[in-house]
């Protein structure tokens, strides 16, 4: 046992050396026109995806969004990525799973030309549970 321990110490001395060799790297990340509009349930906003899978913050110039919440419908005209403080402490307090309807999309692609991107909706809040 004794006679492993130190082969062991200079294989894993050895490996830790290797992995570290960094330098000169070079990463090219590649960006694309928007492939895809998601809706960031974490910091309640739309982003727009390449192709390449890269998140274009800025990709989402303005849209409209409409939820129902204990009967209530709510919707609003958003200028920018995010959710109005409003709209996003109403959806905090969901307890039940809703979805939220994206409209009137408008997205700015890399060279700068505005789209019209088609409607899609989001679930939110705890998933119901299935019916067996």
């Amino acid at each position: 046992m004794k006679k492993l321990l130190p082969i062991f110490f200079l294989i894993s001395t050895f490996c830790t050396f290797a992995q570290e060799n960094n330098r000169g790297t070079i990463k090219v990340q590649k960006k694309g026109n928007v492939y895809a509009v998601l809706f960031d349930n974490v910091n309640n906003r739309l982003v727009g995806k390449d192709n390449y899978g890269n998140v274009l913050d800025s990709a989402v110039i303005s849209f409209h969004v409409m939820v129902t919440i204990q009967g209530i419908a709510y919707e609003e005209t958003i200028t920018g990525t995010t959710l109005s403080d409003i709209m996003q402490s109403r959806i905090r307090r969901v307890d039940r799973g809703t979805t939220l309807f994206f409209t009137n999309i408008k997205v700015k692609e890399k060279k700068g030309t505005l789209i019209d991107w088609p409607k899609f909706s989001a679930k939110i809040g705890y998933v119901l549970e299935k019916e067996e």
